[in-house]
């Protein structure tokens, strides 16, 4: 299922390594007068003001936290999976709106090309027989309300032409086992799951890695499995790799040593708001 495409709007997603500023940016975008756009959230749908999903969202947020905090990063795709899947249904309520652009903090095809070879090595040394089983137990210790809401989030995906409901406790190895595609095809399937298309236009906030670990570890809460040194290297260059497979126009813009309203305006001139 494709997302409905209005020739006269543009889709612009704002990618890059956490720490780039992509949120704080997002949020200056969002807050710029007499402009025709909207922002939102790949990840974060009751982040978008007038949006849909925001219960459903929470509780996404919620079991994502969950699952870093008992060290299971197959279930942790599987809840970042999910998340993505909100934002086809977001992105098809603005475009019934006046929008003339919609801009994206993340983008599903772009993240989900750069994130899953990174979660593939360490979930296929996890998939055991038992895998699924560890699984299951781990879900029926975190919040019912959450773990309910992301199986009913899973039913409803299922009811799509051509879904099917994935399966909390083995959707990370079908994720990661996408991978074995052809690139061309992975892109079709991922397109087909999200129910999106690729954006118009993408902007990378290019950082220097080094700087882009000061700028996480300087914030206010405990920094996630993969914001470290090593892994924030593979996913820049996976983002590099991702915006190369992708019918994309891609704008990069450095953001080391500049202030985060210096760069929402570069990006607002080069996204043409």
């Amino acid at each position: 299922m494709r997302a409905e495409r209005r020739v006269e709007l543009a889709r612009v997603a704002l990618v890059g390594i956490d720490g780039s500023g992509k949120s704080t940016c997002a949020r200056l975008l969002a807050g710029l007068p007499g402009r025709d756009h909207v922002v939102l959230s790949c990840l974060r749908p009751h982040e978008n003001p007038g949006g849909p999903l925001h219960e459903l969202s929470r509780h996404l947020d919620t079991l994502s936290a969950q699952a870093d905090l008992v060290g299971s990063p197959d279930l942790k795709l599987a809840v970042l999976y999910l998340q993505m899947c909100t934002y086809g249904v977001a992105e098809r309520h603005f475009l019934r709106g006046p929008a003339r652009a919609i801009v994206t903090e993340r983008h599903p095809l772009i993240d989900a090309l750069t994130y899953l070879p990174l979660y593939r090595d360490v979930i296929e040394r996890m998939s055991v027989p038992g895998r699924p089983a560890t699984l299951r137990e781990q879900l029926g210790r975190m919040p019912e309300s959450a773990v309910e809401a992301a199986l009913a989030w899973c039913e409803r995906l299922g009811r799509r032409p051509g879904g099917r409901a994935p399966r909390l406790d083995t959707l990370g190895a079908e994720l990661v086992g996408l991978l074995r595609l052809p690139p061309g095809e992975l892109i079709a399937e991922l397109a087909d799951r999200f129910a999106v298309a690729p954006p118009d236009v993408a902007i990378l906030l290019d950082i220097d890695v080094a700087e882009a670990v000061r700028r996480v570890r300087a914030r206010d809460r405990r920094p996630e499995p993969h914001e470290r040194p090593d892994l924030l290297a593979r996913i820049r260059d996976g983002y590099e790799e991702a915006l190369k497979a992708l019918p994309v126009r891609v704008h990069r813009v450095r953001v080391d040593g500049r202030s985060a309203p210096d760069v929402t305006t570069e990006i607002a001139r080069l996204a043409a708001l």
